[in-house]
């Protein structure tokens, strides 16, 4: 009987130690983060989760027109330990003052480290909230993977070139003075600026972004050439494009007016 025993009881052992290990070994599954949580406020077509993902990144939805304002709402791409390695804006592409599904897009350029520790980062897109107040942020995370990164030496990755530049906003006042009354200058123009790639196929823009206080803005670009626009009002205040070329490993400085309609 011993022996019999003793069988038992190394079964018994076995039996336990699958069991260990059924509950605690990795699960090879797929995470959509808080996707069909949000289903019902915005729906992403592209990237899906746990993409593999490369520069420039198409971004395209679909999402409630409340979760816009002013026609936007921003985008971040962060990497795998949370630093964001770009951002940028979703722009509506019909009208946004509703409150059924409107679509949107948007693009981002980044660069991941060559020997970075982990390929895999997070895509957020942000409920634009002018108010600030915490009870009325929101977001929809989906989790995405960077295509490898190879070793590369045309001076592109990173970029090394690029545009920046301010945008101002004038004439604000009515009548020029003499000597100029400084209150009547320009003004820097909080808005967001679109980069359009010539000669592609694509009608969303390259890269997006807002400018500052000071209407600072800044796009890291590979060499080629492009249209520069900032986002106008209906009518006024109207931005022209500007025409620019980038050229390799050189970062150009290029300043937008937007007229007020102010005479």
């Amino acid at each position: 009987m011993y022996p019999v025993k003793r069988i038992f009881l190394v079964a018994i052992i076995v039996i336990l130690g699958l069991i260990l290990w059924w509950q605690f070994a990795p699960r090879d599954t797929v995470s959509v983060d808080n996707e069909l949580e949000k289903a019902d406020l915005i729906r992403l077509d592209t990237p899906r989760p746990n993409q593999i993902i490369s520069s420039p990144l198409a971004i395209k939805g679909v999402a409630r027109g409340y979760w816009f304002f002013e026609a936007s709402f921003p985008v971040v791409l962060v990497n795998w330990d949370g630093l964001i390695i770009a951002q940028g804006i979703a722009t509506a592409q019909d009208e946004w003052m509703t409150e059924d599904f409107v679509p949107f897009e948007a693009t981002l350029t980044f660069t991941v480290e060559k020997d970075v520790y982990s390929n895999r980062g997070a895509l957020i897109l942000r409920k634009d909230n002018p108010s600030g107040l915490p009870e009325h942020d929101d977001a929809l995370e989906i989790p995405v993977m960077f295509e490898k990164v190879e070793s590369d030496d045309s001076g592109i990755l990173p970029f090394n070139s690029g545009v920046s530049g301010i945008v101002s906003l004038g004439p604000t006042c009515p009548v020029m003075q003499y000597p100029p009354d400084p209150d009547c200058n320009d003004k820097p123009f909080e808005t967001t600026v679109q980069v359009f790639a010539k000669n592609s196929a694509s009608t969303a823009p390259f890269a997006v972004t807002r400018t500052d206080k000071e209407g600072r803005y800044s796009f890291a670009l590979p060499p080629g050439g492009y249209t520069l626009q900032a986002v106008s009002g209906k009518p006024f205040p109207s931005c022209g494009a500007q025409s620019i070329t980038i050229e390799p490993e050189v970062a150009i400085e290029v300043n937008l007016s937007c007229d007020t309609g102010i005479r």
